[in-house]
């Protein structure tokens, strides 16, 4: 348990007090014209609804 950033909005969360989810697989923002294998809960559902 420790910090784990998110590449995408570059949010640090502290997996012991923040029990935030991340998802893992390929995710393509096309703003932004990148590809991030891991992104957090709040990432994942801007991109996935887009």
């Amino acid at each position: 348990m420790g910090d784990v950033q998110c590449p995408r909005c570059e949010e640090v969360f502290n997996t012991r007090y923040n029990p935030v989810r991340f998802r893992a697989g390929s995710f393509y923002d096309p703003e932004r014209d990148e590809e991030y294998e891991q992104v957090c809960e709040d990432c994942h559902r801007e991109l996935t609804n887009k």
